[in-house]
């Protein structure tokens, strides 16, 4: 039986204005920085797309089917911030998940 994580959901104004479609960022909360630079390249993001997208889409009462592409650019124009691009724009806000623990790669 798979252990339940805790999301933290959080809607921030987005940081460039040149985006127009919303992004979600995922992180994991107990992650050092070493760690988030190690593992940045090598995101669970087709378990997150499984997992994560339909609760924080069902939380923030968006379509279940909406879309989303992976995008290792997601927030800048080098690989630093991956994330989620969604096929719609929710007032220039962007979506920000923290997962509560440590994910596994084997999970």
């Amino acid at each position: 039986m798979k252990e339940e994580k805790a999301m933290k959901i959080e809607m921030m104004p987005q940081y460039k204005e040149r985006y127009r479609n919303t992004r979600v960022f995922i992180e994991i909360a107990k992650e050092t920085i070493l760690e988030n630079l190690v593992e940045r390249h090598d995101r669970p993001h087709t378990q997150w797309r499984k997992e994560v997208l339909p609760k924080v889409f069902s939380q923030l009462n968006l379509p279940p089917d909406t879309k989303v592409r992976w995008s290792q650019y997601a927030g800048c124009t080098c690989p630093c911030s991956p994330g989620f691009i969604l096929n719609i724009s929710l007032s220039r806000q962007d979506i920000h998940v923290v997962i509560e623990g440590k994910e596994s790669k084997a999970a």
